[in-house]
């Protein structure tokens, strides 16, 4: 009898130790099976995965139950290096920056400060109501499991700024949520910069003194910016804008661990910041996150000459959004970027933001009409393509097999390019007036090419039109001016989303009535701001919310294709103009990968930068191949040459004879590529070490892409220098 208890002990005992070893069997996780996890306990569990969190520090750990693999938002490893304000940073699950007086950046967690916490359990997680009592502010954490991860949320009514002396400045969100030390993970932050980039998690060896910064949908013109422009003899820029942040997403990725997320800021995202450091830049850690701004400090002009003084000011009131960042969580071979695109498009349709468009190939050729350049009395017309020069040009590709076209025709409207902004539906007479033009486009329509009028809805021109009224002022009162470092017309201003919204129906509606329905939105497609008009103060999620309505009564009747447009609005487009195909080149970047290109491919059409402009045309060639981009050309029928007194001196070839042969060629390759992956996603994107890069899309097509300058092989398949290969 002794011998079968001891061997029943053994066999428990047994299984035990088999519960403890991560992978080792897929059980679920119960109270009884585990209780804690690094100080954390167990909160929460669904089929997928199960939520601690610790108390003190509302940390928490997100276990993958198939394979034990986790992830925490707090740091468990300290070597010893690190302040108490790094450590209340590397712990807490909120970290604050605050304003006192004119201080900016005091900081306020759960670790350092006398906090007063009250945690309530639900069926999926907690919600916890914080308040730090020395700086009387408060807020409240919801925290959420979801079948693909987790939800953290502050609603916005539950802020409170309850003295005068301490003002919220940013709140970070579990700012270490998988957070790793040195080179101890193998994997990446991706960071979304251009169309994508990855930081390794590979130890930089302190390289680095600072890290990723960079706010989603742009910087706010609505505050001062206090960065410099590089020009050369005061007027050529020397140095190129670093990429506007178009998508709200990050990620962080184990490789080795097979475990992932990719970050969605849901709520709050016109007002947040995305931060990435890598190791050594001030800690040795690797960590990304969203801090969201809540009030800002901006220098107040003592006089309308702002040179002479100012003095710091503070926002009156606090932004007024729910924060929220949904984490959803990636296994196994899904556990990277490609994962993290997929996941990501399907958010997209799953959650109403997108849908499913007419994605058939077309080149894409824009034509400038008219430009102006200085006269002895005002300005003169300089006419670099009417409307029968795009008749012929069409007639012309015809006659060689391109017909699968689509165009933007910018500068139609009277007074030329920047006669901002368009009010009606008036060609210029010197194209060929509006009657013609409004032919053009039938026979355009009726030969399956898609034509479209372009329009900058954002500015309006001081020189050409009366901006006394109904343009934006900074948050400091003073009327916000773009400079164009041009001569002709040598600044802008921006419209207020009201005029903005009054003057883009007007104009739609007025080119419906002659079925012209077609119309290509630039400008406020990708900026975003604060500001004052008529002494009201408005929020960059008041103007989003303005865009927003804009287009989406627009839409009904509209057929919409944007410039560079921001994620919020690409539900909207019937194509996207101009996507970046590189990123910034941040020193800190160690490689570029086509996430937002991963991410539309097959849902909407998506052209690329024009191919003019491009130093290495070859590269930028087989770039569009990788990401399933289409080509995008800047013509004109007569000569760049003329336009070198004028705004758009800058175009520097833009010829048709010039760029005819070049149009044939990219259009019967790309043409032939895209017709085999016509409605299909991208799978999976691999960058391989001998300079091939394999993408593969969901039908079974594999496109590879050899970037180096000599022969290549991969999978059994060979490669010329600086070409690509489709295998069906």
């Amino acid at each position: 009898m002794a011998t079968k208890w001891k061997k029943k002990i053994a066999l428990l005992l047994t299984f035990a130790c088999l519960l403890t070893l991560p992978g080792v069997l897929s059980v679920p996780i119960t109270a009884q099976a585990a209780q804690d996890l690094n100080g954390h306990k167990l909160v929460a569990e669904n089929g997928n995965y199960a939520l601690y969190m610790n108390e003190e520090h509302l940390s928490i750990i997100v276990q993958d139950k198939a394979t034990g693999k986790y992830m925490e938002s707090a740091v468990s490893y300290d070597d010893g290096k690190n302040n108490e304000l790094w450590l209340g940073q590397m712990r807490s699950a909120l970290v604050l920056q605050m304003i006192s007086g004119t201080t900016d950046g005091l900081q306020a967690d759960l670790i350092n400060d006398d906090v007063t916490k009250t945690v309530t359990y639900t069926d999926k997680g907690f919600s916890a109501d914080v308040y730090w009592n020395k700086y009387k502010l408060g807020m409240t954490l919801e925290v959420e499991l979801t079948e693909d991860g987790v939800v953290a949320r502050i609603p916005d009514e539950s802020i409170r700024e309850d003295a005068d002396s301490y003002y919220i400045a940013s709140i970070s969100v579990y700012p270490f949520m998988g957070a790793s030390y040195l080179d101890s993970k193998e994997g990446y932050m991706f960071i979304p910069d251009g169309n994508g980039a990855l930081i390794y998690l590979n130890d930089k060896e302190g390289r680095f003194k600072s890290g990723y910064s960079s706010m989603i949908y742009g910087t706010d013109v609505g505050f001062v910016d206090s960065s410099v422009t590089t020009l050369f003899w005061d007027r050529y820029k020397m140095v190129n804008s670093a990429n506007n942040v178009l998508a709200p997403v990050y990620g962080m990725a184990y490789t080795d661990d097979g475990i992932a997320y990719l970050a969605v800021v849901e709520k709050g995202a016109q007002r947040a910041v995305i931060e990435a450091a890598p190791n050594g830049t001030n800690i040795d850690y690797n960590r990304i996150y969203a801090r969201f701004i809540e009030r800002r400090l901006y220098k107040q002009p003592t006089s309308n000459n702002t040179t002479v003084g100012s003095f710091d000011a503070i926002e009156t009131d606090r932004s007024h959004s729910d924060l929220q960042v949904r984490y959803l969580f990636l296994s196994g071979n899904n556990a990277n970027y490609s994962g993290m695109a997929t996941a990501y498009r399907n958010y997209l349709l799953g959650n109403g933001g997108l849908t499913m468009k007419e994605d058939s190939y077309r080149t894409r050729i824009d034509f400038l009409g008219t430009e102006r350049e200085a006269w002895v009395i005002g300005t003169s017309a300089v006419v670099m393509t009417k409307v029968d020069d795009i008749r012929e040009i069409y007639e012309d590709l015809a006659t060689v097999g391109v017909t699968d076209l689509f165009s933007a025709y910018k500068g139609w409207q009277k007074g030329g390019l920047y006669n901002l902004p368009v009010t009606s539906y008036k060609a210029d007479s010197k194209i060929g007036g509006t009657s013609d033009l409004t032919k053009l486009m039938q026979e355009a329509a009726a030969k399956n090419i898609q034509f479209y009028l372009y329009e900058d809805a954002l500015r309006i021109n001081p020189s050409e039109n009366n901006a006394t009224f109904n343009v934006i002022k900074q948050i400091n009162k003073r009327k916000y001016v773009e400079d164009t470092y041009q001569d002709v017309y040598e600044e802008f201003n921006f419209l207020t989303p009201a005029r903005t919204n009054t003057l883009l129906t007007k104009f739609a509606n007025n080119a419906a009535k002659k079925k012209v329905n077609n119309l290509a939105i630039a400008g406020i497609t990708n900026t975003l701001f604060s500001y004052n008009y008529s002494g009201t103060t408005y929020t960059r999620y008041e103007c989003a919310d303005s865009y927003d309505q804009l287009f989406s009564s627009l839409d009904s009747s509209t057929n919409l294709v944007l410039e560079e447009p921001y994620a919020y609005l690409w539900k909207y487009a019937d194509a996207f103009l101009d996507m970046p195909l590189y990123t910034s080149s941040y020193i800190y970047e160690d490689e570029s990968v086509p996430f937002m290109s991963m991410v539309l491919k097959g849902v909407i059409p998506v052209y690329a930068d024009y191919v003019n402009f491009e130093a290495n045309k070859q590269e930028f060639f087989l770039k569009m191949v990788e990401t399933g981009t289409y080509p995008s050309f800047y013509i004109t029928k007569e000569s760049s040459a003329d336009l070198i007194y004028t705004n758009s001196s800058n175009i520097y070839s833009s010829e048709y004879s010039v760029y005819r042969d070049t149009i044939i060629e990219y259009t019967k390759e790309l043409q032939s590529v895209n017709e085999k992956v016509a409605g299909a996603f991208i799978a999976k994107h691999e960058i391989r070490d001998n300079g091939i890069t394999v993408v593969t899309y969901d039908n079974g097509v594999t496109i590879y892409i050899n970037y180096s300058s000599s022969k290549q092989s991969a999978d059994g398949h060979t490669l010329e220098g600086m070409s690509y290969k489709v295998v069906e």
